[in-house]
């Protein structure tokens, strides 16, 4: 059983800056909010937070999730894939150049349309959809004006030569464009866990590109026959690709119900993937 609880634009400015759901984040119990910091956050909502605070005590929850809605985004651009990064005098200099120019990638997307038309971590932007780059700001500006499913010329210095590339911009998957907050708790096995917004993956220091559900508290008295850890990014569950907390609650209440032992999990640790069984309870 999953609870969904959202707070809208009540809670939209202290979700952003607020201590509460970043002590939930960084190792708070689902029981301890609800007892400490979000009734203030949810005046309108005192109700709703007795009634589930009763049953977090009462043991009657299986799986807790809090959906937290953040303002509506711009019209969606082409997506490329890549993570950037500005010139400055220090790294014109040590590549040998009079003055800063260009953007570098700093990494791009497995899959994506960078990385389909070419580009490699490394390549300096000189020229984006037919526009010289010269800063950082010029091709996010270029970069807005583009359109999904729009092919364009982009041309980099690649270990000091010129390289000419086409890429097809595409869509953002749903991984990628996660910008709500979302807390799910699954108390049989001891796990709080949470969708990767922005200032989450800034928050734990996520690796970019990184894309599933992070594992942000693991229950002591769990700990010692949990096979995930706290900072354990849960990527697929039974070979199904997660972002939403509410979706792995939701797959391994199915697998109780179906009376399985365990579901496969492939997690990503410290950059690296593997996959883990991990056990279903009662």
């Amino acid at each position: 059983m999953a609870i969904v609880l959202s707070a809208g634009v009540i809670a939209q400015k202290q979700i952003c800056t607020g201590p509460g759901l970043l002590k939930l984040y960084v190792g708070i119990s689902i029981r301890e909010y609800f007892q400490g910091e979000l009734g203030v956050h949810l005046k309108s909502g005192q109700n709703r937070h007795s009634m589930i605070q009763r049953g977090l005590i009462a043991g009657a929850v299986a799986a807790i999730t809090l959906t937290f809605d953040l303002p509506p985004a711009h019209a969606e651009s082409g997506f490329s894939g890549m993570y950037l990064q500005g010139m400055d005098k220090r790294i014109a200099a040590a590549l040998s150049m009079a003055e800063p120019s260009g953007v570098l990638v700093r990494d791009v997307a497995l899959g994506g349309p960078a990385d389909l038309g070419g580009i490699k971590r490394g390549d300096l932007i000189v020229d984006y959809a037919g526009a010289e780059i010269t800063t950082f700001k010029q091709l996010v500006a270029v970069a807005q004006k583009t359109n999904i499913g729009q092919t364009i010329e982009v041309k980099v210095i690649r270990a000091g030569e010129p390289v000419e590339l086409k890429l097809t911009l595409g869509k953002k998957t749903e991984a990628w464009k996660v910008s709500k907050g979302a807390v799910s708790a699954i108390p049989s096995v001891g796990l709080t866990l949470a969708a990767v917004t922005p200032k989450i993956r800034k928050r734990f220091g996520l690796r970019w590109g990184s894309t599933g559900v992070l594992v942000t508290l693991v229950a002591a008295e769990h700990a010692k026959r949990q096979v995930l850890e706290r900072g354990d990014m849960i990527v697929q569950v039974n070979q199904q690709e997660v972002w939403n907390p509410e979706q792995v609650t939701r797959l391994y209440e199915k697998a109780r119900e179906e009376k399985r032992d365990r579901i496969l999990l492939l997690v990503e640790r410290l950059g690296n993937f593997r996959y883990l069984l991990m056990p279903v309870r009662e």
